[in-house]
């Protein structure tokens, strides 16, 4: 599905939602005419009615990516006003849980600024491509100056690592790496099926 269909379909989905939201609404709002007449009528035998209970909230339209699981966990300290927006949303019954909350706050955040995410992306393989050059080098300085042992050719030769959920190629990233940072997926599994 392409980005510009995704959009269309959120456009549709807040369309969708505006129309429940408006007739929800038009109700309460004539709920309430009819409590001000029925109190109009009771305040003169002396009592007042109890307001009509306020609709329950509608949630959130959901988007195609609102469906993905989140499987991933990442702890955060937030200041007091952030936490306030999150309990409030989770009161008013938008979201179940702050985590859901907090979940489609960084979707939207992502987003809104995906310039800046487009921007990093386009250097993130160059960084990794100097790093491993840097890596290299410091790595045969060391040998040239005596305080390490050459490595056989065999072992100068880096074998390709690759990440088995996502493909993504992991030979530039450290060697003790256990989490993809593509994707996200445990690299440990695939070494402890490799030792046994």
């Amino acid at each position: 599905m392409s980005r510009e269909e995704l959009r269309e379909r959120y456009r549709e989905a807040v369309r969708e939602w505006r129309i429940r939201y408006r007739d929800v609404m038009n109700d309460w709002k004539q709920r309430m005419r009819e409590w001000k007449n029925l109190a109009k009528s009771s305040m003169k035998e002396g009592y007042l009615p109890p307001l009509p209970p306020l609709p329950p909230p509608l949630p959130l339209p959901s988007t195609p990516s609102a469906s993905k699981t989140r499987t991933n966990v990442v702890a955060s300290r937030i200041g007091d006003e952030e936490l306030q927006v999150i309990d409030m949303l989770v009161e008013t019954g938008l979201f179940t849980t702050r985590s859901e909350a907090v979940a489609y706050l960084v979707s939207e955040g992502v987003k809104a600024r995906n310039d800046i995410v487009e921007k990093v992306s386009s250097t993130v393989d160059e960084i990794r491509k100097i790093r491993n050059e840097a890596q290299e080098y410091v790595k045969k300085l060391r040998t040239d100056i005596g305080l390490a042992e050459p490595e056989a050719a065999e072992e100068s030769v880096q074998e390709e690592k690759t990440c088995p959920q996502c493909g993504k190629d992991l030979t530039s990233l450290p060697e003790d790496i256990s989490v993809c940072p593509y994707c996200s997926a445990d690299l440990r599994e695939d070494e402890q099926t490799d030792q046994l």
